[in-house]
């Protein structure tokens, strides 16, 4: 399951703008089963159209007033959201994943980008997460607020007592900060050229309970366009399997040639038991006959190699026959594809302290989140996330640094127990580079 967050600043004046469109681009690649879309300065559109344009479940809106701030939620039938309460700041629901029946309090929070309702938006988190204090509960959005002064960056420095405060109520909330992979800045002023300033103001936060049944949750930074804030991603289970895949009857079967004898054998097979004993019994023989068969697209290729050969001869020896059958059986097979596309395109197949104490143990699973390294960048700056290519770049990244540069015949011992000038000027060189690699 995936949640969405982004601060849009300004629909773009209608859900056909760049912007919108961006906005459904990102839903759709990210998967994202919650949209959270903050400050979209506009009370005309609602949440019926939010549905209808971005082909979700439901929405829910809280209009702007003037041009200033505007919440939407949106989710998929995947999900069930009940939205308890609402305001100019924030969504509070209640959301429970229908495939898992896993339930968790979400907190959808636009921070006051003036700092002067900070203390109440958070006293009435407070109380909705004390509510339900033995629920999971995660905070996404915009915060406008930071937790430490190096996440910010420009002339003017970080105001010390405001983070102090914020952290404060973040605490009182039982919130912590379940970082991020990406950018480490999800805002900028833009002005590149005078004063520019970057600031984490958007992140996600969770409670000990959500990083003990979530704790393989990450946060990613998604690239900042059409907006001076970053999208952030949050993926709750990033490493779960792939679920069992549906049986899904493809119209192409019907023109096999063997298709009709595999399913009434497959059918008689089964003729004392109920129907849908029949049915499952049908299904599994069906999935077995069509793995057999090769793939539609490497039967084309095959055909087409074939049919080079046969054209690579002299004019005289082309077998025309062989040729035109072939050609034909390459028609019927493009035939299939084509079914098989149409099919798809038209048919939706799913409906829409230093104790053991609990505390310890769950800023332990925190800890170990934390530290978990999702990708890095090789010496030639090529991000690398497989697991087995960040093993192999920190092995062969030691390896060289621990590797002296001085031949070893070169180091000549006159005596046992005596360091030579030689060693020594080649412990120098090797010690150089040590503190030239930035460990």
């Amino acid at each position: 399951m995936s949640l969405l967050s982004w601060n849009c600043r300004g629909s773009g004046g209608s859900l056909r703008s760049r912007k919108m469109q961006h906005l459904a681009r990102l839903m759709s690649s990210t998967h994202a089963q919650v949209t959270f879309v903050s400050e979209t300065r506009t009370s005309r559109i609602h949440a019926s159209q939010l549905s209808n344009h971005f082909q979700v479940s439901d929405s829910f809106v809280v209009p702007a007033v003037g041009l200033s701030g505007g919440l939407w939620v949106m989710w998929t039938d995947d999900v069930d959201v009940n939205i308890v309460s609402s305001s100019h700041y924030y969504v509070l629901a209640f959301v429970v994943n229908r495939a898992t029946a896993v339930s968790f309090n979400l907190v959808c929070m636009y921070g006051d980008p003036h700092h002067q309702h900070t203390n109440d938006i958070w006293h009435d988190v407070e109380a909705f997460v004390v509510q339900s204090q033995d629920s999971p509960t995660l905070c996404i959005g915009d915060l406008n607020n930071i937790m430490h002064p190096n996440e910010k960056w420009g002339q003017e420095p970080p105001c010390l007592s405001r983070i102090r405060n914020f952290c404060t109520l973040i605490k009182q909330c039982g919130l912590i900060d379940l970082g991020y992979s990406g950018p480490a800045y999800t805002w900028t002023n833009k002005r590149f050229t005078t004063r520019p300033t970057f600031q984490r103001l958007d992140r996600c936060l969770g409670n000990l309970d959500w990083c003990q049944i979530f704790p393989q949750t990450v946060v990613y930074h998604l690239p900042m366009l059409y907006s001076d804030h970053t999208p952030i991603l949050a993926i709750l289970n990033p490493n779960r399997p792939k679920p069992k895949r549906r049986f899904r009857f493809q119209n192409w079967w019907l023109t096999e040639n063997d298709f009709h004898e595999t399913a009434a054998q497959a059918w008689a097979q089964s003729k004392n038991q109920p129907f849908h004993n029949r049915t499952k019994a049908l299904a599994s023989n069906l999935k077995k006959w069509v793995k057999k068969k090769k793939p539609l697209n490497q039967q084309l290729e095959e055909i087409e190699q074939h049919i080079a050969q046969i054209q690579e001869n002299q004019p005289d020896h082309i077998d025309h026959a062989t040729e035109q059958n072939l050609v034909t059986l390459h028609n019927q097979i493009l035939d299939k594809i084509t079914d098989y596309y149409r099919q798809l395109s038209k048919k939706h197949w799913a409906t829409k302290g230093d104790r053991n104490t609990r505390f310890f143990q769950q800023a332990c699973t925190k800890r170990r989140q934390k530290n978990r390294i999702l990708f890095i960048e090789n010496a030639g700056g090529q991000p690398l996330a497989d697991p087995q290519d960040i093993a192999q770049e920190f092995i062969s990244y030691f390896s060289n640094l621990f590797t002296t540069i001085v031949p070893a015949h070169n180091i000549d011992f006159q005596f046992e127990g005596t360091i030579t000038n030689e060693f020594t000027n080649s412990t120098q060189v090797f010690m150089s580079a040590y503190r030239s690699s930035k460990v």
